[in-house]
């Protein structure tokens, strides 16, 4: 009984048959926003951050931020931007009043590989959020541990001042280094040419 009552305590919850939950705060912690906490997610991506195909899949994480009421649809637009191949530039993703507020990482322009990447994220928020026409703001993350640069732009994501909202999403990148995880990229299977005949048999 204690062991199953710690492992309840330790093991994230399953959100999402598509993406992992890595750590999970379920209700508020301290006092920034109304009620500011956070989940982090691990999926597994196809492009660079540039915007670049690989031919292997790569692990990236990124942070949900939640408000007091800690509102699970959210991560039904977290899936649709993932099974439609709309994810890899996101770090951060958060919903308050109506409104879900996506953080691209630094210096990422994802209209350069993909034109309606903006307008299809709209479009999805739009329509697949249960009972809910949600509209998207856009703001940008820069890895600045200490603020020097000033460049963060947090949008709505947390309501409080920009200059706490941004040291609080610099926080958790510091506990998690969001966004590529390069020791875990998957290298490509090589097949000897011989197989690759076989196969085409």
């Amino acid at each position: 009984m204690i062991l199953e009552q710690e492992q309840a305590m330790t093991t994230p919850p399953a959100y999402s048959q598509y993406i992992a939950c890595l750590y999970d705060q379920a209700e508020p912690v301290g006092d920034l926003g109304r009620g500011t906490h956070y989940s982090i997610f691990r999926s597994i991506e196809w492009r660079e951050l540039d915007g670049d195909f690989r031919d292997s899949g790569r692990f990236h994480d990124f942070a949900v931020i939640w408000d007091e009421d800690h509102d699970t649809r959210i991560i039904g637009l977290v899936e649709q931007l993932h099974m439609r191949g709309l994810l890899w530039p996101v770090v951060f993703i958060g919903e308050r009043k109506g409104m879900v507020t996506v953080l691209l990482w630094q210096d990422v322009d994802p209209v350069r590989e993909r034109s309606d990447w903006y307008n299809i994220v709209q479009e999805l928020a739009s329509n697949s959020i249960e009972g809910d026409v949600w509209n998207v703001d856009f703001g940008a993350f820069h890895r600045d541990p200490g603020q020097h640069q000033k460049l963060t732009n947090p949008g709505g994501i947390i309501d409080d001042k920009s200059e706490l909202v941004a040291a609080y999403l610099q926080t958790v990148d510091v506990l998690w280094q969001l966004g590529e995880k390069k020791r875990a990229v998957f290298k490509p299977i090589v097949l000897p040419a011989s197989t690759i005949e076989d196969l085409s048999l």
